[in-house]
């Protein structure tokens, strides 16, 4: 095993999440039909973490554990109406009280995507959570049909864009057959939110202080459906076999799929090699700078998405497709050309970045460094992985799944928020829930079949049972004085 170079100078770190990702997609991963030529790239001279879950499988809860490096039982932010209290600690602050300078450019949300919503004056708050220099967009739909200002809006507006792009994805938001959730791009792909983002990250490295280390969140909002990618993107695909394709969602019934689902991944693929794409351009302007040798890449998503999996798309489900994501990690020290199927949570990467920075996050953090991991000074990290999704739970241990809840055929209804009563904007978290399901992952990878009822493995299910309740109690934090607790 190689290893990256070590200068002996404090390392800048790079954060970079996407949105919807799912583990599986990207050539290093195994899918060469999917085509992340930029992530393979990076995969090469670091290391690949196979097994890595999201602790929430929706966007506002799953980037606030991050953020805060806590459970959403303790944040208290289960939903994309729960926003992160300012006041909340986050490794953000131990950075800066380590001379470290810190931005974050794109998407971030952490903040409620209401109608109209202000995204310029949130950075206030972000400000707050210890980033320094902020410059915020708030994704596809919060900056098209939903309305939100943000510097993408702003950007746009300049372009005399704005209100065809909001009218645009409008049709997509209501419905309208018109538009397709995989539509392509209609306007110069230079001006796609993930391409704005990438030009201001470039812009942030060129100027970026050669005397003053630095750690950059930097959040790109594909492939989030709608799945828009431009249409060179799409080009890349055409000599793509339609059933070739769709074998890349074993779990979907395929009998009797329309065509619509190959032009949905078509679409989702296109969107991937996307952000690929501008990942590229940030990492050249890093090598171009000088700085990549002195720079730790990290590269994780905030959710999977199905992708046809089980006939289903999106997220806010259990299943691998929407909980299991990409990690990736580059630079001094960290061992190249190296795949780890070590079980890692992304609430683990604020003591990661803190570990290789030299300074302690806080108090409440309870992220377990991947640093050990990454310099190959073991091979283990956690003996299993949790996630959860308001009060429906799930645990793996390295073979065994057990979701405690299925949020696929959730129909409890009390206390969801309307006037949307989606999991994503009101799922109940005082009510139990409502299915218990146990999936083998080695046999059984893509979650086939339910060993729940099964009585030859009644003593699996329940030992399963044991682990999560213990995990729960390790899990929770009676802290009343943290101005960023619920209790």
């Amino acid at each position: 095993m190689e290893t990256g170079k070590v200068t002996g100078k404090k390392p800048n770190v790079i954060l970079i999440t996407s949105d919807h990702h799912r583990w599986d997609y990207m050539g290093c991963a195994g899918a060469p039909g999917v085509k992340t030529p930029n992530l393979d790239l990076l995969a090469a001279r670091g290391t690949l973490i196979t097994r890595t879950y999201c602790n929430a499988p929706l966007c506002v809860p799953s980037r606030i554990a991050i953020t805060s490096g806590r459970y959403p039982m303790n944040t208290g932010c289960f939903t994309n109406r729960h926003p992160i209290h300012p006041h909340t600690p986050t490794f953000l602050h131990a950075l800066r009280g380590n001379g470290y300078h810190t931005a974050m450019i794109g998407k971030l949300h952490h903040h409620v995507h209401v109608w109209d919503g202000d995204f310029i004056a949130h950075e206030a708050d972000i400000h707050q959570l210890g980033f320094e220099h902020v410059h915020e967009t708030s994704g596809k739909m919060g900056s098209g049909s939903i309305g939100c200002e943000c510097q993408y809006t702003r950007f746009l507006r300049e372009q005399g864009l704005l209100e065809a792009y909001r009218s645009w994805t409008g049709r997509f938001r209501q419905g309208n057959a018109t538009m397709l959730p995989n539509e392509a791009w209609p306007w110069d792909q230079k001006y796609t939110q993930d391409a704005y983002i990438a030009r201001k990250a470039s812009e942030f490295l060129l100027q970026v202080s050669p005397d003053k280390p630095f750690y950059l969140h930097l959040g790109f909002v594909g492939p989030h459906d709608p799945y828009d990618a431009p249409q060179s993107y799409r080009n890349l695909y055409d000599n793509e076999d339609s059933d070739a394709m769709l074998e890349l969602i074993p779990a979907a019934p395929l009998a009797g799929v329309q065509h619509m689902e190959y032009d949905k991944l078509l679409a989702y693929k296109a969107c991937i090699t996307e952000v690929d794409s501008q990942i590229g351009r940030v990492l050249d302007t890093l090598k171009a700078s000088g700085l990549q040798d002195d720079t730790v890449i990290l590269y994780t998503s905030d959710h999977g998405d199905n992708a046809g999996d089980h006939g289903m798309w999106g997220k806010i489900n259990l299943y691998e497709g929407s909980v299991h994501v990409p990690f990736i990690a580059a630079g001094p020290g960290i061992g190249q050309g190296v795949v780890s199927d070590a079980i890692v949570e992304l609430i683990d990467i604020g003591q990661t970045v803190c570990n290789f920075t030299g300074c302690e996050s806080h108090h409440y953090d309870q992220g377990k460094s991947m640093m050990p991991l990454l310099l190959g000074t073991t091979q283990q990290h956690r003996k299993d992985a949790f996630c959860e999704m308001g009060s429906d739970k799930m645990l793996y241990d390295g073979r065994y799944k057990l979701m405690y809840g299925d949020l696929t055929r959730d129909t409890r209804t009390e206390l969801q928020a309307a006037p949307y009563h989606g999991p994503a904007f009101g799922r109940p978290v005082n009510l139990p829930p409502d299915r218990i399901s146990l999936y083998d992952l080695l046999e059984d990878p893509y979650e086939q079949h339910n060993l729940a009822d099964d009585p030859v493995y009644h003593e699996i299910l329940a030992e399963m049972k044991e682990k999560l309740l213990i995990r729960l109690l390790c899990n929770m934090q009676a802290v009343p004085d943290d101005s960023g607790s619920v209790l």
